[in-house]
């Protein structure tokens, strides 16, 4: 259903909670060989039904989000299974570590969008290995990227033209786009309802993952709402629908061109404007750069 409906990749299983049967410690663990074997058998039919449906491609297996370096032994350990098992299976890690060396098992290294490196980012890319960014309740400084409810709206879609800008990042993770929690967590957020037939609905906004009366950030973990018919989309949503078009029309590009355009907007994750007139015309030129190119 997911790849009929666009999807383009699948996660199969976080492999770090499956080995100690769904466990979500965050803490690096030793795993036993009973660990290890307990891991396979649950991925095991994943795989062989992915396979048959010709999707294993577009497939892959998660752990160790955010993980300590003092990780690495565990994560060559499990993952390193994983690739002896199924070599064309891919691996992905949410790893802010200062160095990544290159003979790790994992295929995708995820990285904060504001810790990127060119140098050790272009050390990676030469092994072979694919780079995505990500971005969660951090960044949370007030003049920093992110797609918070009170931020302006232009950030939400910035933040993606400064992926556009860096041609080696080819993906981008977010961890969650419907956590509902609430103040209350034995009565999770109800659907979402109009006030008097306005436009003003009945939704707090705070998200409450740590706890009750603990509000985390507004927006942080959701951009859709549970409308009485189905999800409905967040204009966060939308926005980021639009930096991901945005995208596909730089990529059209040469990187040095594209590269240029892009920081005539956003050149760091600090240092860009919001002039929303400059990114219609440098959007426009980046149109008209692809057509010529196309004419010949």
């Amino acid at each position: 259903i997911l790849a009929s409906q666009g999807a383009q990749w699948m996660n199969l299983i976080d492999v770090s909670s499956a080995a100690h049967a769904g466990s979500k410690k965050m803490d690096c663990q030793n795993y036993t060989q009973s660990n290890i074997t307990n891991m396979i058998k649950l991925l095991k039919p994943r795989v062989t039904r992915m396979e048959e449906l010709g999707l294993l491609n577009r497939s892959y297996v998660y752990g160790f989000d955010e993980a300590h370096n003092s990780c690495e032994t565990y994560i060559r350990q499990l993952f390193g299974e994983v690739k002896r098992n199924w070599p064309s299976l891919r691996t992905v890690a949410v790893l802010n570590w200062d160095e990544m060396p290159t003979d790790l098992p994992v295929d995708v290294w995820v990285q904060i969008y504001y810790l990127y490196d060119a140098s050790r980012a272009e050390a990676w890319l030469k092994a072979g290995k694919e780079q995505w960014w990500y971005h969660s309740i951090g960044p949370g400084g007030s003049k920093q990227l992110n797609t918070f409810i009170e931020r302006p709206l232009i950030r939400t879609r910035l933040l993606f033209w400064l992926g556009a800008g860096n041609f080696g990042v080819s993906g981008w993770l977010y961890y969650a786009v419907n956590a509902w929690t609430s103040r209350d967590w034995a009565h999770p957020k109800r659907v979402i309802k109009r006030i008097n037939n306005t436009a003003k609905t009945d939704w707090d906004p705070a998200n409450y993952v740590w706890g009750p009366k603990k509000p985390f950030a507004n927006g942080d973990g959701y951009f859709l709402y549970p409308g009485p018919e189905g999800p409905l989309p967040s204009v966060r949503l939308h926005n980021i629908c639009d930096g991901l078009e945005d995208i596909e029309l730089f990529r059209m590009l040469p990187e040095d061109k594209a590269s240029n355009l892009v920081r005539r907007l956003v050149r760091s994750p600090t240092d860009f404007s919001k002039n929303p007139a400059l990114m219609e015309s440098t959007r426009r030129s980046a149109a008209e750069a692809v057509t010529a190119m196309l004419a010949g």
